[in-house]
């Protein structure tokens, strides 16, 4: 079968483009050929700051021609995705909207969305219509949490929407925790309002102040000018406990920063799904952070992992007996993560499932790991 992914893949920066290239190899180890219609330019520089792509990382059919602007550009991809059987692309934001739709009408051949966000994280003028416009011209719509799916049902007419968890994005190993004091918290990726980074500081802050030893390190490219969370840090006298590593941080650090850690933090004040919930448990860290939907899969029993959706920084407080947490992290994590079972396997499989066009030879499944055994076909 001959495939079309359409969404940003590496140099573009981010989980979402790490989720599609992890995709496209699922596909391609599924014996499929699979061609990317990619993005030169995702937004404007006014929008996202972070968007830095710079030298091909990948080989194979890729072309980086897509521009936010350019509705030439759009119809023009829409007549290549005619070769292909079938159209695979994320929808992240109804920004692209328009954009998804020119193209998949030109194109006219079945497509499944990857949702990763059925509701933009900052008010959008007409996001419910423009959900509803592109999803139209889809056959169904995978995404990574039951909420998220309830979402679909009620904002689209899509019959087919598959449940599956969020696999890791990168390929990382358990390693060994560090010492126990202090203990160290990470709060990683795009440090934007809704994923309450601030909140993060101001439970440390409380912690402090209650005489516990410990850090957080905040790594991530900043939505926003750092400048005033500096500033902050200064005046409340804590620039020597919290760290901020401003820059997007290298897929192959990625590991070593978490090896670093004891915890990764992620007091989200919304969010549908987690990205960085799944590299922690590959890697055998704990996520603590409000109950979004996905995690709930990711829970390890009477362990630290997830913490409901109250309060964040009094959650967090309450939460930290330190010599408990360390006792039941090294307990709990001491060789291997909880989440390195899930795999890009189970989502390319689930898209065959949704396009019903596609008969999977049992035979194919040869080596592909037991969670698809989980996936309910559509």
């Amino acid at each position: 079968m001959r495939i079309a992914y359409v969404g940003p893949v590496p140099p573009h920066r981010g989980g979402i483009a790490q989720h599609g290239l992890r995709t496209v190899e699922a596909f391609e180890r599924l014996g499929h050929e699979v061609v990317i219609e990619s993005w030169q330019s995702l937004y404007p520089a006014a929008l996202f700051k972070g968007e830095r792509p710079s030298v091909l990382r990948r080989d194979g059919q890729v072309r980086f021609r897509l521009r936010w602007w350019n509705p030439l550009g759009w119809v023009l991809a829409g007549r290549r995705c005619r070769s292909a059987d079938l159209i695979v692309f994320p929808w992240v934001t109804p920004f692209h909207a328009v954009a998804m739709w020119v193209l998949l009408r030109v194109a006219s051949r079945s497509a499944v969305a990857l949702v990763h966000n059925p509701e933009p994280h900052e008010r959008m003028p007409l996001a419910r219509l423009l959900l509803r416009m592109v999803m139209h011209r889809c056959e169904g719509s995978v995404v990574h949490a039951e909420t998220a799916a309830a979402v679909m049902r009620a904002r689209t007419r899509l019959e087919r929407i598959a449940v599956t968890p969020h696999p890791p994005n990168l390929a990382l190993g358990a390693e060994p925790m560090p010492e126990r004091s202090p203990l160290r918290l990470l709060f990683l990726g795009f440090v934007r309002a809704y994923k309450g980074a601030d909140l993060a500081i101001d439970a440390v802050a409380e912690l402090r102040r209650r005489g516990v030893d410990l850090r957080l390190t905040i790594a991530g490219d900043f939505w926003e000018d750092p400048a005033p969370m500096r500033e902050d840090l200064a005046t409340r006298m804590l620039a020597d406990v919290v760290e901020l590593r401003v820059g997007y941080v290298p897929d192959e650090e990625i590991g070593s920063i978490l090896a670093e850690h004891h915890l990764v933090v992620a007091p989200y004040r919304s969010a549908t799904v987690s990205g960085i919930a799944p590299l922690a448990f590959a890697a055998g860290r704990p996520d603590l952070a409000v109950s979004v939907d996905p995690l709930d899969h990711t829970v390890v029993p009477d362990g630290p992992s997830v913490i409901p959706p109250l309060d964040a920084v009094a959650v967090i407080v309450e939460f930290f007996n330190v010599d408990a947490v360390v006792e039941q992290t090294h307990a709990h994590f001491p060789r291997q993560g909880i989440f390195g079972t899930y795999c890009p396997f189970d989502i390319s499989i689930v898209v065959f499932n949704i396009d019903c066009t596609v008969l999977i030879d049992t035979r194919d499944l040869a080596g592909v790991p037991p969670p698809l055994q989980e996936i309910v076909a559509l």
